[in-house]
C-alpha cells in the first residue's frame, strides 16, 4: 500500500528543493556579515590576536575629589540629528538648522559637536524621489564654516545621505566634498574617533558609518548594518584601550541596524561592554506620540542607547555632559513659534554666503549634573557613590542673560529647597562654563527612596526654563517608563521583521501544504471516506449545533472546528487555487519579486539595476544589500498574500455542509464570503493593493520592468481572476443574484441528528444517502416535487411512507419549501 500519490512526493519536493534554496540565498546575502569582504573599498586587515582591556568598576577608579562648589572635573558637548536640509521644503529643515547655529550655540558653546547623520533631505518637491542635490550639500557645508564659531565639529552619513549611491567612490557622494569629517572617515574605513585627555581623564568618541555599501533610492533605504570589515575595525578602536568613558556615535539606532560578528568572533554586545553610551538619531520622534522616549538601559552590557530626536521638524538638540565621571543630559527643542516663515527657501547668495535669519531667543536651558538622573545610571561605569559624597547640588545654566540676571528656584520633592543657587563657573568665550552650584546633605535623601529634584531658572524676559531628575541616594536604578519608544528601542525590530517575513511565508506554506498530503495520506490508506477527519470535523460542528457539546467554550470550538475543515477543504474543493497559492509562496520564498532601477545615478544597467529578493537587494557582481527588505516583505506578505489566501481558504466549505438538519437551528443560505456585496469590498481591496504596488513605478524607474516582471503583480491578476471566476465567485454570484438557492435537506452520513432528521439508519451496509434538496429559480414546482419525491423513495420505486420517519421528513421537506417561497 503506497503512502502517498506522486502529485504528493512532487509537492514535497519542491517544498525541499524550495527550503535549501532559502537558506543559501540566506546564507549569501548575509555573508558580509560574517566574513570580511576583501573587495570592499574599506576593507582593511584585522590585527591578530586583539587583547580587550581589562573592565575595571566604576567604584575601584582612583577618587577624583568630592562634588562640591569647585568648577572643576566637568565638559559637556552637543548632539545634533537629522537636519535634512532642503532646498524645496519651506518649513524647518534649513531654518531650523540656521537658527541653531546663530541662537543655541554661541550660548552654550560646548566643547564639540557630533551630528548623527541625515545632514540633508536628498528629496524633491513631492517628496518621493531621491537625489544627491548639491545645492543642499553647499547649504550645509557654508552654515558650518560661517555659523560654527570655531566650534569643533564632527558628522557622520545617515540614509538620506547615501540615497542613489553606487558606492563610496561615486561622483555624487557629494559628503566626500562637503562632509566636515569626510576625509577622517575614508582615511578611518568608516570609523574614526578623537579623544578628549583633561587633568581628570581620558575620554573616548567613535564614530562609525552604518550606511549600506550601496545606496538606494528611496524607501528601499532605511537600515543599517555593520559589515565584518566595520566590526573589526570597531574593534580595534574600542576594545584594546581604557578610558573613563567611551561614547558611539552613528545614525541608526541598533533597532533599525544588523550588527555583524568581527573576524574574531567579537559581537556589538562585546563593543557594548567598552563603551558607555551609543548616541544615534533616525526616528524622529515617530509618529502618534510613540518616540517621545527612544531610550532604553541595557543591563547585560551596562550601557545606554540615546536615541535624539530631529533637528528637521522638532528642532531637537542634546546637551551632553560629564561631571565627575557621571554622565548627565538633557534633550532641548528650539522655540519654533518664535521662528517667522520662511521668505529664503534657499538661504545662500551666489558666492554661497548664507542669508541669516533673525535671531530667536530661546528659554534658558538648564542641565542638573548632580545628583544624577537615576532612569540613566550605568552601575559598573559611573562612580556613582561620588552624588552620596557631595557637598553640593550642581547644574548648567545656558542662558543668553548674564548670571546674576536669572532667578532660580530649587524644589525637592516640590518643596522649596532652602539654600540659594551660587554661579561658580565662567562666561568668558574661551573658558565659558556656566556651573551653578547650591548647598545641600544627601545624608537627608538616603532613605532608599526615589526622589524628585526640580530647578526653574526665570530669565529677564520673563521665559522659563525646567529641569527635573529623578534621583536616589542608594544607586538603585529608577524605570525609564519610556512606554512603546522604550521598547522600540530596546527591541531589535530588524531582526522582529526578518522573523516575521520568514515565519510569514512558512507558515502559510505549512497551513496549504499538510492538509494537501494528510488528505492524500487518508485516500491512499482506502478508508472509510464517510469517517474521514473532514467528516469527523463536520460531526463535532453538527454536535455543537445539536446540543450534544454545551460547554462555556462550546461557540470557541465551533469556529475552530469550522477553520480546521475549510483549511482540510481547501486543496480538493479548489485544486486550481491551491496551486497558484503553493507556487506563489514557493517563488516569494526563493525568487526575486522584481527587477528595477534601484540607484538611478549608476553610469550602467548593471549599476542601476537589481533584484529585490525576500533576502535582500541583490546588485550586479554579487553585491547584496540585506535587511530593508524585510519591512517591505512582511507588509505585503499580510496584506497582499496572506489576506487573499485565507479568504480563498473561507470559500472551501459550503454553507449547507455546516449545517446540522436535525439541530432544528435556521441558518443564512450563504456565507458572508459568498454575497455579492462582500465580495465587491474585496474586489476593492484588490484595486487598493495593486495601486500600492504601482507605486514601485514611482519610485524605480517606470512600469518596465519594476512592475511587469513582478511576482506580487502577477499573482495579484490570479487573485482578481479567482475572485471573478472562482468557486462562488462574484461573476457567478451576480448571473444567479435573483436565484434562490437553499438546502432543503442536508444528512451527513456519521451524524445521529442527521441521520434521526432524514428517517435513515446509520449501517456501513445501508448507510443513508448524503443528498442536498435545492431548490432554483429556474426550476417550476412540479420539478420541485418530483425531485423531492426522488428522495422519498427507494431504488426499486416502492414507496416508503409506511415509514413513520420518511412520512416526518417528506412532511418537513415541503413544508420548509413551501415556507421559502
Amino acid at each position: 500500500m503506497k503512502l502517498l500519490s506522486p502529485s504528493s512526493y512532487f509537492c514535497l519536493i519542491l517544498v525541499l528543493i524550495g527550503f535549501i534554496r532559502a537558506i543559501q540565498l540566506y546564507f549569501s546575502s548575509t555573508r558580509d556579515l560574517r566574513i570580511a569582504n576583501k573587495d570592499d573599498n574599506w576593507y582593511q586587515q584585522q590585527p591578530n590576536n586583539i587583547v580587550p582591556a581589562e573592565l575595571q568598576h566604576a567604584a575601584y577608579r582612583n577618587a577624583t575629589g568630592r562634588m562640591a562648589d569647585q568648577p572643576d572635573q566637568i565638559f559637556y558637548f552637543i548632539q545634533v540629528s537629522d537636519l535634512h536640509i532642503s532646498q524645496f521644503q519651506p518649513e524647518g529643515h534649513t531654518i531650523h538648522f540656521l537658527h541653531f547655529l546663530q541662537s543655541a550655540l554661541p550660548v552654550i558653546n560646548p566643547e564639540f559637536v557630533v551630528v548623527t547623520g541625515d545632514l540633508i533631505d536628498a528629496k524633491d518637491e513631492t517628496r518621493t524621489v531621491s537625489a544627491q542635490y548639491p545645492q543642499e550639500w553647499q547649504i550645509y557645508k557654508s552654515a558650518i564654516e560661517q555659523g560654527a564659531n570655531g566650534t569643533t565639529w564632527y558628522d557622520m552619513r545617515g540614509n538620506h545621505d547615501c540615497f542613489d549611491l553606487v558606492s563610496w567612490q561615486a561622483e555624487n557622494n557629494l559628503y566626500k566634498d562637503f562632509g566636515k569629517s569626510s576625509k577622517a572617515l575614508d582615511d578611518g574605513k568608516g570609523v574614526y574617533s578623537w579623544q578628549l585627555s583633561k587633568p581628570f581623564g581620558n575620554y573616548q568618541f567613535v564614530a562609525v558609518d552604518s550606511c549600506p555599501r550601496k545606496g538606494p533610492s528611496r524607501p528601499f533605504n532605511f537600515f543599517g548594518y555593520l559589515t565584518t570589515n566595520t566590526m573589526n575595525r570597531l574593534v580595534s578602536k574600542i576594545l584594546p584601550s581604557t578610558f573613563n568613558h567611551t561614547f558611539l556615535f552613528s545614525h541608526y539606532p541598533t533597532t533599525t541596524m544588523f550588527p555583524g560578528v568581527s573576524s574574531e568572533g567579537y559581537t556589538f554586545k562585546d563593543l557594548a561592554d567598552h563603551f558607555s553610551i551609543y548616541f544615534c538619531g533616525h526616528l524622529h520622534k515617530l509618529a502618534a506620540g510613540l518616540g517621545e522616549v527612544l531610550k532604553t538601559y541595557r543591563r547585560g552590557s551596562d550601557s545606554l542607547e540615546l536615541e535624539v530626536a530631529d533637528m528637521k521638524d522638532h528642532g531637537a538638540y542634546r546637551i551632553v555632559a560629564v561631571d565627575h565621571d557621571l554622565i548627565s543630559f538633557v534633550d532641548v527643542e528650539l522655540p519654533i513659534a518664535q521662528i517667522p516663515p520662511v521668505t529664503n527657501i534657499v538661504p545662500l547668495t551666489k558666492d554661497n554666503k548664507i542669508i541669516w535669519p533673525e535671531k530667536i531667543h530661546p528659554a534658558p536651558v538648564v542641565l542638573i549634573t548632580n545628583p544624577k538622573d537615576s532612569r540613566f545610571t550605568l552601575p559598573t561605569k559611573e562612580p556613582l557613590h561620588e552624588s552620596r559624597l557631595s557637598t553640593h547640588i550642581r547644574l548648567l545654566i545656558f542662558s543668553e542673560f548674564a548670571p546674576e540676571t536669572l532667578k532660580i528656584r530649587t524644589f525637592v520633592d516640590d518643596k522649596h529647597h532652602a539654600y540659594p543657587a551660587k554661579f561658580i563657573g565662567s562666561i568668558e568665550r574661551d573658558s565659558n562654563m556656566p556651573l551653578w552650584a547650591i548647598l545641600w546633605d544627601p545624608i537627608d535623601f538616603d532613605d532608599f527612596e526615589t526622589h524628585y529634584l526640580r530647578i526653574e531658572v526665570t530669565a529677564p524676559d520673563q521665559q522659563v526654563g525646567v529641569h527635573e531628575v529623578p534621583f536616589r541616594m542608594d544607586n538603585m536604578r529608577v524605570k525609564i517608563q519610556g512606554g512603546a519608544g522604550e521598547w522600540i528601542i530596546w527591541a531589535r525590530i530588524s531582526s522582529l521583521v526578518r522573523f516575521l517575513s520568514i515565519f510569514a511565508v512558512i507558515a502559510m506554506l505549512i497551513t496549504i501544504t499538510v492538509p494537501k498530503i494528510y488528505n492524500d495520506f487518508e485516500k491512499c490508506q482506502q478508508r472509510d471516506s464517510r469517517y474521514n477527519l473532514r467528516n469527523k470535523t463536520l460531526l463535532s460542528i453538527h454536535e455543537i449545533d445539536a446540543g450534544i457539546n454545551r460547554g462555556i467554550y462550546a461557540g470557541i470550538q465551533k469556529h475552530i472546528f469550522v477553520w480546521v475543515h475549510r483549511v482540510l477543504q481547501f486543496p480538493d474543493e479548489q485544486p486550481y487555487v491551491w496551486s497558484l497559492c503553493f507556487v506563489c509562496l514557493l517563488a516569494l520564498l526563493t525568487l526575486p519579486w522584481f527587477r528595477a532601477e534601484f540607484i538611478p545615478s549608476g553610469k550602467d544597467e548593471g549599476e542601476r539595476m537589481g533584484f529585490f529578493y525576500l533576502w535582500g537587494l541583490l546588485f550586479e557582481k554579487h553585491q547584496w544589500v540585506p535587511l530593508d527588505t524585510w519591512m517591505y516583505a512582511i507588509f505585503q506578505l499580510t496584506f497582499n498574500v496572506g489576506i487573499f489566501i485565507l479568504y480563498f481558504i473561507w470559500k472551501s466549505t459550503n454553507a449547507f455542509q455546516l449545517k446540522c438538519t436535525g439541530s432544528g437551528q435556521q441558518y443564512p443560505p450563504r456565507l458572508l464570503c459568498d454575497r455579492i456585496w462582500f465580495q465587491t469590498l474585496v474586489l476593492m481591496y484588490w484595486l487598493w493593493r495593486v495601486q500600492g504596488l504601482s507605486d514601485l513605478a514611482t519610485f524605480y524607474g517606470g512600469v518596465y520592468p519594476a512592475l511587469v516582471f513582478n511576482l506580487l503583480i502577477w499573482w495579484l491578476i490570479g487573485v482578481a481572476v479567482v475572485i471573478v471566476m472562482g468557486k462562488n465567485g462574484l461573476y457567478e454570484a451576480i448571473k444567479n443574484r435573483h436565484q434562490t438557492s437553499e438546502p432543503v435537506g442536508v444528512a451527513l452520513e456519521i451524524c445521529p441528528s442527521c441521520v434521526d432528521a432524514v428517517g435513515g439508519v446509520v449501517h456501513d451496509e445501508e448507510p443513508i444517502r448524503d443528498h442536498f434538496f435545492v431548490r432554483t429559480a429556474g426550476q417550476d414546482e412540479e420539478q420541485v416535487q418530483e425531485e423531492s419525491r426522488g428522495l422519498l423513495f427507494d431504488g426499486d420505486g416502492s414507496s416508503s411512507d409506511s415509514s413513520n420517519s420518511s412520512k416526518a421528513f417528506r412532511r418537513n421537506a415541503f413544508n420548509n419549501n413551501s415556507k421559502r417561497d
